[in-house]
Formats: structure tokens, C-alpha cells, sequence
């Protein structure tokens, strides 16, 4: 028999042993395709096209960053998969050599299943990816807001293909030097060897114990500008300290349940914990990088996914008011268009919470800086419409005291460590304030920050509230030109009132330009943008998440065989099969779960550092995308708990 028959037998024997192997590498081949037929569509000619071509390059070089990361990703992936399955073949290396193989026939047989299984891998992956781009590219046109009729590029096929040829192929040759004749005879004589119970190092599994707590204690209390600097040392003390979980005090807390009577005595406890000790001693490397794809992949979607249920705050179009219009000059009393304003609103069926109008007065401030004049254009309110608006924020109401003003600005002001302070930003005691070449000078009482209207979306950037009487004395004094009408408006639903805000942007028209704001027009192409991030950090994150899962189940099927042979002696002693499969389930369990657990925990606690940077509650976010996750790893759980019991049961 040729060793290519042998090899392509082999595969169809073992099938079970290189679906997710296969899979995971198919997956991998269909998010590069998928990505790599997007950046060579012909409709991405930026000459041809509209839309904003920054944009537009900036998310084809987020395709391109993302196809890197599947490279590199594979390149370890595979080595990884490709050594767990040379390590497991120690009998069967050890017997083809006796019968006669030399090593690199050995190492040609190995590497003819590999090319078996990458050529599928790459047929199945470009296959999925025809079907799927046409689902991918009309995401991208509601992204992009460009036409991407569907269109498969050859271009990108065989950059695909080849990419991933040489890369399994080059990383599948270099793991067969790993096949050595000295390594082949002591794992013959390994396997018929009794295995010794596992042992661990105290201060190892103390010290394990205490790096997380030290990484998490830090995670927890770090804020502001501390988290970005903190970040790389929390990284590496947590990846320490769980490398050091997996691999002492995880076999530390099964050495303990194995001396608890009371827990190991208990139905088919003595089996399944007895073996629970090995299995972990022989997997604690494999569940510990599985817990750091793991952490990786959780940390990263709960990141995007809070960022994108957090756009307004974070992106800064939070502001007082949904809809703001400012009527100055030939728009003064232009009351038509502001009935109009209404009608498109009742229109789309959009309630109005509130309609505030709010007179302002636009005066020079004036008042002298060292040797320089500040000089700006500010808008002055009184102090009633200031607290009429500020009852209705759920602010406090403020007095302003005659001959003095309270300086509002518009932003709440952050210290060093992420904190609100109250940061004085105007440099002066005293105002002066001129109308007409007449200036006025006004105690500065105080500050607030945080403002009520949305002067800042509208060309204006603060301003100052005046007692009443002062207030209205300067209105009597000043020419409509000086006199700026606020309207705000705030909606029950402002998310659902984009098309509404457009319509009144274009009957509006230019007379209105620049003294128009809805925040939701800002929101659609901000959520779109993290709306993107999301769709294509989920592919990503997906691939890592398989990746994770599929580690763990090569460990498992692999040592398949051993362990039907000790269900077998089970069998033999009068152990049920129901009991068996509890067996089964408990060590499949919590070796499944184990890395699921401590992943999860990490990203949660990167959360909280994230949360404690921005200044919000994002663990609610955590919480979404972590149920998520398991609600496929339960189904993963119960698919290969299945495929297992059956392999075991009948092989």
C-alpha cells in the first residue's frame, strides 16, 4: 500500500479526531475570504465613488488588520493542533516503525494527512465564503452607504488559497521534526507504564492565588488616565497567575477532594475524581491557553459592545437637548418654520417631552487676561429660564445675586484620575461684558459645568447667566441683532428621529446653517462606524472562541482510546452504562467549563477597568455578552459530550 493511501485511510478512520481541526481552519479560510473579496471589489475605486474616502480607507484597512490577525492566529493555531496530535501518536509512530517505516516516511505519511485536511479546509472555507459574501457585502453597503453589487474576485481566491496553502503547509512540515526515533520508544514504554500521581508545588499554587488577586485587586481600583498604564502589567501578572492556576493549584484543589470522604465516597465520585486529577495534569497547559483565547475573546466583544451601546455619552453628542435651533438675524421671527418643525415631527409620530424657547443675548466678552483681551462672543441667559431648564434636567436651581453672573460651561470637567473635579476654567473674578460700545462689569459669583442648552453643536461654547434684573435692564438696551432665540427640544424616542431630523434639516435650508443640531443624524453614522467594528470583531472574536473550544476538544479526542479502555474495566466491575455517562460528563465538565470560568472572569474584570476609565457601568454589558458565549458553549458542551459517549460506547 502507498503511504498516500495509508495517510488518506488513516483520515477517514479518525475522522472524529480532524473535524474541528478542519473546521476551525475552514472558518478561519471563509473570514479571510469574506474579507479579502470585500478590499478587491471593483465598486472601492475611490475616484468613482462618494461618501467620505477617509472613512472608506479606513475600513478596508481595518479588513486588512483583520486579515493579518487571522494569519498569525492560524500560524499558531495549527502548530498548536498539529503538536497535540503528534504527541498523542506516540503507539502509532512506534508500531509504523517497527514494521519497518523510516522516520521520514513517517514524517511524509504525517504530512500527506495534513495536506489532506488543509486542502479541504481551503475548499469547504473558499465555498463558504462565495455563499456568505453576498450577506457580507450588503452589511458593508449599510455601513458604507456605497452600491456593492456581489461579485466574487478572482484576485482574492487565490491570494486565499495560497496564503493558506504555504502557511498549513510550511507550519505542518516544521512540527514533523518534533518526530524523532528516540521519542517514539519512550512513548511505546510510556504507555504501558502506570501513571504517578500528579504532584504540585505549594508556593507555586499560593503564588498563582495571589498574582490574580494582585491583577484583579489593580483591574478593580485603577482610574482614569492610571488605566491605559496599567494595562500591560495587569495583563502579565493575570496570564502568570493563571498559568500557575492551571498547573499547580488546580491539581492542588483535586488532591484535596481526593482526601475529602465525605465528597469522594459518594456514588461515582471515586471514579470520576480519581481520573479528574490526570486529566488535568495532562491538560493544564491546553486549559490554560484555552482560558486566554478565551479572555482575549470575551474582553474584546464586551469592549466593542460596550463602546457601541455606550455612542452617545461616549462620543460626545449626549447634549441637553435632541434637537437644537438657534433663530438669529433674518431668522429671528421666522415663526413658520418652527410650526414647521413641529408638523415633521408629529409626522413621523415622534412625542415631544418638552419645547423650550429661550431668549439669549449675544454680547462681547471683553475681559482682560494678563496683558491680552479674551474677546469672544458669548450668549448671556437670565437666571429664571436658566433654573426653568435646569428643573427639567434634574439640576439644581442656582440664585445669581444683581451686579454678578455664574459662568456656565458646557462640559463636566474630568481630573487626572478620571473624576468629575471642579476644575475652575474661567481665569477671572471679573466680567466685562460690552453691547452697543457699552461695557458693563460683573462680579463672577461662580461656575457650573455642564450646560443646559446645546450651544456647543450650534457655534457657541458657553455662557453666562445674569440675575433678572440685570438681565432684562441689558434687553432694553439691545438691537434684534444681538438677540439669539434657543429652541431645544427633547423626544421620547430620539434614536428613532433621524429621517424626521433630516427632513427638517432640508426645510430649514442654508438660511439655518450652522444654527441647526440633531444629535441623532451624528449617532446613525457613529453607531454605523461601531455598528461595523462590532460586525467585524464578532468574526474575530467567533474565530478565537472555535479555536478555544476546538483546543480542548482535540485533548479529549485524542486520548480517546485510552480512555475507552478504562470505561471498558468499568464496564467489567458492574458500572452502568448511566453511570458511565456521568462519569463522562462530570470530567468532560469541568475540564470544558474550567477555562470558560476563568476567561470570563478576566474579561469581567477588564470591564471594570474600562468602566472605571470612561466613568460608566459597563458590567451590565459584560454580563449580556458573557451569557452569550455560553449559551454556545453549552451547545458546543452538549455536542461533544455527545460524539464522546457514542465514541467510547461503540468504538
Amino acid at each position: 500500500m502507498k503511504i498516500s493511501n495509508m495517510a488518506l485511510s488513516n483520515v477517514k478512520g479518525n475522522l472524529y479526531r480532524y473535524v474541528m481541526y478542519y473546521l476551525s481552519n475552514a472558518f478561519a479560510v471563509t473570514a479571510f475570504f469574506i474579507f479579502a473579496n470585500f478590499v478587491f471589489h471593483p465598486s472601492l475605486n475611490f475616484k468613482n465613488i462618494g461618501g467620505h474616502p477617509v472613512a472608506q480607507m479606513g475600513v478596508i484597512n481595518s479588513m486588512v488588520a483583520c486579515q493579518v490577525i487571522i494569519v498569525m492566529f492560524s500560524v499558531l493555531f495549527v502548530g498548536y493542533s498539529t503538536s497535540i496530535f503528534l504527541k498523542s501518536r506516540g503507539r502509532e509512530f512506534g508500531l509504523l516503525s517497527l514494521y519497518g517505516m523510516t522516520t521520514n516516511q513517517i514524517r511524509k505519511y504525517v504530512l500527506i494527512e495534513n495536506t489532506i485536511i488543509s486542502i479541504l479546509s481551503i475548499g469547504t472555507g473558499i465555498l463558504s465564503g462565495v455563499v456568505f459574501s453576498k450577506l457580507f457585502l450588503m452589511a458593508m453597503e449599510a455601513f458604507m452607504d456605497i452600491n456593492l453589487p456581489f461579485n466574487i474576485s478572482f484576485k482574492a481566491l487565490g491570494i486565499t488559497a495560497l496564503i493558506f496553502f504555504t502557511l498549513f503547509e510550511i507550519v505542518s512540515t516544521l512540527m514533523l521534526f518534533k518526530i524523532k526515533n528516540k521519542e517514539i520508544i519512550q512513548q511505546i514504554k510510556s504507555s504501558k507504564m502506570p501513571k504517578e500521581m500528579p504532584k504540585f508545588s505549594k508556593k507555586k499554587s499560593i503564588l498563582g492565588v495571589s498574582l490574580l488577586i494582585l491583577g484583579y485587586g489593580i483591574a478593580w481600583i485603577v482610574e482614569g488616565a492610571l488605566v491605559p498604564l496599567a494595562m500591560i502589567p495587569v495583563i502579565l501578572i493575570v496570564v502568570t497567575g493563571s498559568y500557575f492556576i492551571f498547573t499547580q493549584f488546580s491539581i492542588a484543589v483535586a488532591n484535596k477532594v481526593l482526601k475529602n470522604e465525605n465528597i469522594i465516597y459518594k456514588k461515582t465520585n471515586i471514579i470520576s475524581y480519581s481520573q479528574m486529577i490526570f486529566k488535568l495534569q495532562d491538560t493544564a497547559k491546553v486549559l490554560f491557553l484555552a482560558a486566554t483565547l478565551g479572555a482575549i475573546t470575551f474582553t474584546a466583544t464586551e469592549t466593542i459592545y460596550s463602546f457601541f451601546t455606550e455612542i452617545s455619552s461616549i462620543s460626545g453628542i449626549d447634549t441637553p437637548e435632541d434637537i437644537a435651533i438657534i433663530q438669529k438675524g433674518e431668522t429671528l421671527n421666522d415663526k413658520q418654520s418652527i410650526e414647521r418643525v413641529k408638523e415633521i415631527l408629529k409626522k413621523y409620530d415622534l412625542k415631544t417631552n418638552e419645547f423650550h424657547t429661550v431668549k439669549n443675548i449675544k454680547v462681547k466678552n471683553e475681559s482682560k487676561k494678563a496683558n491680552d483681551s479674551i474677546r469672544e462672543e458669548i450668549l448671556l441667559i437670565s437666571n429664571t429660564d436658566y433654573n426653568k431648564l435646569a428643573v427639567f434636567q434634574g439640576k439644581d436651581k442656582i440664585e445669581v445675586k444683581e451686579n454678578e453672573v455664574v459662568y456656565n460651561f458646557p462640559y463636566e470637567v474630568f481630573g487626572y484620575n478620571g473624576k468629575p473635579e471642579k476644575i475652575k476654567k474661567y481665569p477671572l473674578e471679573t466680567a466685562i461684558l460690552s453691547l452697543n460700545e457699552e461695557a458693563n462689569e460683573y462680579r463672577v459669583s461662580g461656575e457650573i459645568h455642564g450646560g443646559v442648552m446645546s450651544l456647543n453643536k450650534l457655534g457657541y461654547f458657553d455662557a453666562f447667566i445674569l440675575n433678572d434684573k440685570d438681565y432684562n435692564h441689558i434687553l432694553e438696551m439691545t438691537k434684534e441683532d444681538n438677540i439669539a432665540i434657543y429652541n431645544g427640544i427633547k423626544l421620547e424616542k430620539w434614536k428613532n428621529s433621524f429621517d424626521a431630523s433630516v427632513e427638517i434639516e432640508e426645510m430649514l435650508g442654508s438660511k439655518y446653517q450652522g444654527n441647526y443640531y440633531s444629535k441623532s443624524i451624528p449617532y446613525k453614522d457613529i453607531r454605523k462606524s461601531f455598528g461595523l467594528t462590532l460586525f467585524i470583531g464578532f468574526f474575530i472574536a467567533f474565530l478565537f472562541f472555535i479555536a478555544s473550544g476546538s483546543i480542548i476538544y482535540f485533548k479529549l479526542f485524542n486520548e480517546v482510546k485510552q480512555d475507552k479502555v478504562e470505561y471498558d474495566i468499568l464496564r467489567k466491575i458492574g458500572t452502568t452504562e448511566k453511570e458511565i455517562s456521568k462519569v463522562i460528563t462530570k470530567q468532560i465538565g469541568i475540564i470544558f467549563f474550567l477555562p470558560f470560568v476563568v476567561s470570563t472572569t478576566h474579561s469581567l474584570f477588564a470591564l471594570k477597568s474600562l468602566s472605571n476609565l470612561l466613568q460608566r457601568n459597563l458590567f451590565a454589558n459584560g454580563l449580556v455578552v458573557a451569557l452569550g458565549y455560553l449559551v454556545f458553549q453549552v451547545i458546543y458542551f452538549i455536542i461533544i459530550r455527545t460524539m464522546y459517549i457514542r465514541k467510547v460506547k461503540y468504538n
